[in-house]
């Protein structure tokens, strides 16, 4: 009803060229195909500007860093608007 996700997992680590992410895929009612981003971590700002994927997002790429808070991160996605969270097509 709030639209509102929880989940633990463990923070990934790097691969090749890219940084640490977690890649979200989201589906609705009303969304005919689904949507693909990335989480990114604010903690790990010079490998998030080494990924050639972040990169794609360009100054629209801060809508895919996650913050750091006390009890770990947090992030959220906004499916329109100015800040809107980049999506993929992939």
């Amino acid at each position: 009803e709030t639209g509102i996700a929880r989940f633990e997992t463990l923070k990934p680590g790097t691969t090749g060229e890219q940084a640490p992410h977690i890649l979200v895929w989201i589906t609705a009612r009303g969304i005919t195909l689904g949507l693909t981003t990335r989480i990114y971590f604010a903690d790990e700002a010079d490998r998030n500007a080494q990924d050639p994927v972040y990169c794609l997002a360009g100054e629209r790429a801060p809508t895919l860093v996650a913050a750091r808070t006390p009890g770990g991160y947090r992030h959220t996605i906004r499916l329109q608007g100015v800040s809107a969270t980049v999506f993929f097509d992939v």
